[in-house]
């Protein structure tokens, strides 16, 4: 229903819309059980539109032990004048939609305009997620990608290669995987980093969307230090992004260092990158970008 250049338009349209204070998206609230789940409620309105969303997230890396989804996503939908509700939406699809546009975005403004080779690490739902919609800002003549599972990340590379018409190609290592990609995209349940920070190349762009807990990171603070660093919201990175906030309890980085990409959007100037600089984007996924794509599923049904 919701095609990826469509996710993507809409996705821009929604950084845009709440860096021009044209969207309301508070700061989810979030709880955490000690050894079990850790639940998200996040609500978000785009002004003008005729909806309101609350997507509620539950978080447990360890369910993977259990054979279960580490992440499972529903989106309440509400009329915005009477507040009654229009739909209930089981986002687990909705989720990875709306992350890999959020990335594409991301990579359509801050990856070399020349780069080739795309770089993942993880295979799933996320994983696959992203690669139509990073194929569609830059054009990647070799995907290299790695998960723990061989079994799995061999199944991956061949359903990817068929669909995409492009080199996707299993690694037996993620260092491999960083060493030899132009653009990263770390889609895991890791709770530590996933390599040695001194190992991406000069020039690299680099996705972490996978850990959003104040005690988890895809990176380590080497590579946070050597980047750009973007990301999708000043206060849930201050809040509860681990990539964020265990280099900055380390001294490593400074919080007025870092950038929106919504304030991106809006003045490109704000961050002057040459083709030896990394960039690094770290998301852990906002509420408006959800509201904006159910607005528009909400819209598309009622016109059917």
């Amino acid at each position: 229903m919701v095609t990826v250049s469509d996710s993507i338009r809409l996705v821009r349209e929604a950084y845009t819309r709440l860096a021009q204070r044209q969207a309301l998206n508070p700061e989810r609230a979030w709880l955490s059980i000690p050894g079990g789940v850790s639940a998200f409620s996040m609500p978000a309105h785009v002004l003008g539109s005729e909806t309101i969303s609350v997507k509620v997230a539950r978080v447990n890396p360890r369910n993977v032990e259990r054979s279960l989804p580490s992440v499972m996503t529903t989106v309440y939908v509400y009329d915005s004048s009477t507040g009654q509700e229009c739909a209930k939406l089981e986002a687990d699809t909705l989720t990875a939609l709306r992350t890999a546009a959020s990335t594409a975005v991301a990579t359509d403004l801050l990856a070399r305009k020349s780069s080739k080779t795309l770089g993942v690490i993880g295979t799933g739902r996320q994983a696959e997620a992203h690669l139509p919609a990073l194929m569609m800002v830059r054009k990647f003549s070799r995907i290299l990608v790695f998960s723990r599972n061989k079994t799995g990340r061999d199944a991956f590379a061949e359903r990817s290669s068929l669909k995409l018409s492009t080199s996707v190609e299993p690694t037996n290592s993620p260092d491999e995987v960083v060493e030899s990609s132009d653009v990263l995209v770390l889609a895991t349940n890791s709770q530590v980093p996933l390599f040695k920070g001194a190992l991406v190349k000069p020039g690299t762009h680099v996705n972490a969307i996978g850990a959003a807990l104040p005690d988890a990171r895809e990176v380590d603070s080497l590579l946070v230090k050597r980047s750009i660093v973007v990301v999708d919201s000043m206060a849930q990175a201050k809040s509860s992004y681990g990539d964020i906030l265990i280099p900055y309890r380390e001294g490593a980085i400074r919080m007025l260092g870092l950038k929106e990409l919504g304030e991106l959007l809006l003045d490109q100037s704000l961050v002057m990158r040459n083709d030896q600089d990394i960039t690094l984007f770290k998301s852990g996924g906002l509420a408006v970008l959800d509201a904006i794509i159910a607005d528009h599923i909400i819209s598309l049904l009622s016109h059917m």
